[in-house]
């Protein structure tokens, strides 16, 4: 997929997935509540956070790319018809892969993902559970659309309960510092990692 499609399909996603909920809850929070811009973000996690918590999130995001490095999932369930990864086979790791990676992993699953589940959906669980029931239910709203994977790789069930586990640890981060950062900065690193894995163990050039 050439990078400028690449791009489109971020543009889009990030409308659809991100900007049109946090539209709604923008809407609904000026209108029926009264609060500023700045406020809204706010409660949606778009801010700082405690710095602590960055660090955080940078640490396991470190630590994911490590693992994934060192022992990296089998390739093949990601060379199937339906994978996004499969647009990164043969690319190795040039520009145009790392290019897509980024946009990939950083803005159309890493950030619309995280604004949507961590920043809108944890954020309001998080102001009307018990902290550990808000985390749980967040997780367990975030794993279900990824459960669609199995359609195309079912042998991947595995890194069902990693991707849950993985929600849970995001979702204290957004829940402890008020912001997604933390859980962006995981998201992404992992989402990255392995779309780069599959360009360079395809790498049409060897």
């Amino acid at each position: 997929m050439p990078l400028a499609n690449a791009a489109i399909s971020v543009l889009l996603n990030l409308v659809v997935l991100g900007g049109v909920p946090f539209l709604v809850y923008f809407t609904y929070q000026k209108w029926r509540h009264k609060r500023s811009f700045h406020e809204i973000a706010r409660r949606a996690g778009l801010q700082q956070g405690e710095v602590r918590y960055i660090g955080y999130g940078l640490t396991a995001a470190l630590v994911t790319v490590a693992i994934l490095a060192l022992w990296p999932p089998p390739l093949e369930p990601f060379l199937r018809e339906g994978s996004p990864q499969r647009a990164f086979v043969g690319l190795g790791l040039s520009g145009q892969a790392i290019g897509m990676a980024l946009l990939y992993g950083v803005i159309q699953t890493g950030f619309t993902e995280e604004l949507l589940f961590r920043g809108l959906i944890a954020g309001s669980l998080a102001r009307r559970l018990p902290g550990t029931w808000a985390n749980l239910v967040q997780a367990l709203i975030f794993l279900a659309p990824h459960l669609l994977v199995l359609w195309i790789m079912p042998e991947m069930w595995w890194i069902m309960p990693i991707i849950f586990a993985g929600a849970v640890f995001a979702g204290w981060l957004r829940m402890r510092s008020g912001s997604i950062l933390g859980p962006w900065l995981m998201h992404a690193s992992a989402n990255v990692a392995i779309c780069l894995s599959v360009a360079a163990r395809t790498d049409s050039s060897y």
